[in-house]
């Protein structure tokens, strides 16, 4: 819960079990459920960073990786698209 609209310090990593500090954020989208401006985000650690993306690519999800707390806009505008 955030109070007072103070947030932690930094953000963990979105492996589970991990409570490392992530240093990329790994933008996906499910093509079969949503539209190309519908970006959904984990945050990884440089530890889990190569899995969390696979795991996506596995299902044929596009993936874009940005440094953590960058935003992207899109994810695939075109198949296999991707920023790293």
């Amino acid at each position: 819960m955030i109070l007072g609209g103070v947030g932690p310090a930094t953000v963990e990593c979105s492996r589970a079990g991990c409570h490392e500090e992530a240093t990329s954020a790994v933008h996906w989208r499910n093509p079969k459920l949503h539209d190309l401006d519908r970006v959904k985000t984990w945050t990884a650690c440089g530890e889990h960073e190569g899995y969390l993306v696979e795991f996506l690519r596995s299902r044929d999800f596009p993936v874009a990786v940005t440094p953590a707390g960058e935003t992207v806009e899109r994810v695939g505008a075109a198949h296999g698209q991707e920023a790293r």
